[in-house]
């Protein structure tokens, strides 16, 4: 280890996100036991770091960092070590502080995000352990990003999404750790599930991945509730194996919260459709209850996911609690544009009933008025001000709902399938897409989860002209990654419609239908699980999708590569490339 005089402290704010400043550690402070350098070092991690380390949000010269100490570990006055080196053995250490023990406290759930830009060198792959009352954790690695602006010429991300621990596991997870040839992995939210055991969602074929929230109900109520489902999801040890691999880049979408969540506007709280602080009478639709979830669930997402967010932890308004859609720039390769699709959303334009009104909206076209917005005017103007403004070669999107066109044919025109994605919200997204036509922004990209399904699409200005010659109506492509676990489209929304009007959904949702009535669907699947990949260079971008069984519970089951597809910069169409079977 460094000499003491080369000891550096973080402290961080009450919201547990690093703001990092540099105090000397004096020969007194070694003295009084906070720094013990040679005192052998217990290897039994999984005791005192039982949920492991994870890393987060690159920027050029720093990453975020994150750990959870035990409660049964936890020490009064006991301070936390951080270390980052260059090589697996720490002996040439680029970065060690000291983490002050008041900061290690029960009101952030024992949890500890640190951040350390402005601390690290650009593009480089680190490895970090912590150390608590002389035991250590395991070695992780982590990585910063390019400078900005470098010339890079290649450029891969893995994209996650839909991670239901009780519907399956996370074989996924193992291959992404292994494979080394992944700079960052993208998380498009639903990193937790709300639910334990709601038969909308979860089938609970799995014993072992059952759930009993604290406060044993089906839904998460309060603080506790999220804090237990994350603890839950992080003790996976696939989900650890890859987090300790590589470095996530993190959104949330509904179901960190609850259930195709919203904004109600006229009552300024939480629009929450199907939770029982709306449904159930003893609770009253109060909107300070559902006020108080958001920031519940909130704060355990800042707990425990490593992300450079702003955060007023003195706000009781969730809308500035936390803004959490940000900018990741990679180089002069990929400008990433982390969205927020949920915080400032309206409410469903077509009701807040599941058949005919938020899936299948038969006779409703609210889901068109210049009144609905997805990201709120401020978010949209970030964004807009961003994507045009932009120098790099590609222009990428982490979005958590489907930004195309998604529908079925009636004899009238086309019926939106689920307005709680951008279905709904058809003028916002009318919008964005007349200004990246106007400004002529090339390789725009938009990755996408949430409807646990693969998807490879064109996006269009008009979506009703279906002319495959028209150039200047093709603005870009979009990517859906399926699900990890949870349930396919078909499922989810079966689960909502009435007895006997199951095959219509079952028809509307088969990947001929979807691609008749939407030409510009490339591929649609919507019966399996896996995770996906896309790779950029100068002259084009990669997507590839693969299956893995999530009912195996293993890291080292087969994974097939269902599909490949190419997007040239100098061509419009997407292009399909041989899909091989590992």
């Amino acid at each position: 280890m460094n000499t003491i005089d080369r000891r550096r402290f973080l402290s961080f704010i009450a919201a547990g996100i690093a703001t990092p400043f540099i105090v000397t550690v004096t020969a007194d402070q070694a003295q009084a036991g906070l720094i013990s350098p040679d005192a052998p070092l217990s290897k039994d991690s999984a005791r005192v770091f039982s949920l492991s380390v994870s890393s987060g949000d690159p920027t050029p010269t720093g990453v975020m960092l994150w750990t959870r100490i035990d409660p049964s570990a936890y020490r009064q006055g006991q301070a936390l070590i951080v270390q980052v080196a260059h090589d697996v053995e720490f002996r040439q250490l680029a970065f060690e502080s000291l983490v002050e023990a008041p900061h290690i406290k029960p009101s952030r759930d024992y949890t500890v995000s640190l951040d350390l830009d402005g601390y690290l060198e650009p593009d480089i792959r680190y490895y970090y352990r912590f150390i608590y009352n002389n035991t250590v954790s395991r070695t992780a690695r982590c990585r910063t990003a390019p400078p900005y602006g470098a010339e890079l010429e290649h450029l891969k991300l893995a994209l996650l999404t839909c991670q239901d621990y009780t519907n399956g596991y996370y074989g996924v997870m193992a291959q992404i750790a292994a494979d080394d040839s992944i700079d960052f992995v993208l998380h498009l939210g639903d990193f937790i599930y709300e639910t334990a055991g709601d038969p909308r969602f979860q089938s609970l074929p799995f014993e072992d991945r059952k759930i009993i929230l604290p406060s044993d109900g089906l839904v998460a109520l309060d603080l506790d509730d999220y804090r237990h489902l994350y603890r839950t999801y992080r003790s996976d040890p696939l989900l650890q194996q890859a987090m300790e691999q590589h470095t996530f880049i993190i959104t949330r979408d509904d179901h960190e919260t609850v259930n195709d969540a919203y904004w109600d506007y006229e009552r300024h709280t939480l629009g929450a459709p199907d939770h029982p602080y709306t449904l159930d009478p003893a609770f009253g639709n109060d909107p300070a209850l559902l006020n108080q979830l958001m920031l519940d669930s909130q704060q355990a997402w800042l707990e425990y996911i490593p992300a450079r967010v702003e955060v007023n932890a003195d706000s009781t308004d969730p809308h500035r609690y936390l803004k959490y859609y940000r900018r990741v720039q990679l180089g002069n390769l990929v400008d990433l544009f982390m969205l927020d699709g949920r915080t400032y959303r309206t409410g469903h334009p077509c009701g807040e009933g599941d058949f005919f009104e938020r899936y299948l909206p038969y006779g409703c076209s609210n889901w068109r008025s210049d009144q609905q917005t997805l990201l709120g005017a401020d978010q949209r103007d970030w964004l807009l001000n961003g994507i045009i403004g932009s120098s790099a070669r590609w222009k990428l999107l982490g979005n958590q709902t489907y930004m195309g066109s998604l529908g079925i044919k009636l004899k009238n025109g086309k019926l939106p399938i689920n307005v709680d994605a951008w279905d709904g919200f058809d003028y916002e997204r009318n919008m964005i897409n007349n200004e990246v036509a106007l400004n002529k922004i090339e390789n725009f990209v938009v990755v996408t989860g949430d409807l646990h399904t693969y998807i490879a699409s064109h996006i269009k200005k008009d979506y009703d002209k279906r002319s495959i010659f028209d150039f200047d109506n093709y603005l870009g492509v979009e990517f859906m990654t399926p699900s990890v676990t949870s349930a396919g489209l078909f499922d989810l929304i079966g689960a909502a419609t009435p007895q006997g009007e199951q095959q219509l959904v079952a028809q509307a949702v088969t990947n001929t239908a979807v691609r008749t009535t939407n030409p510009h669907i490339r591929y649609f699947n919507t019966t399996q699980n896996g995770y996906s990949t896309i790779e950029f260079s100068d002259r084009h971008c990669d997507w590839k999708a693969y299956i893995v069984d999530k009912n195996i519970n293993r890291g080292d089951q087969a994974i097939k590569l269902t599909r490949h597809y190419r997007k040239y910069t100098t061509f419009p169409w997407l292009v399909t490339q041989a899909a091989l079977v590992y």
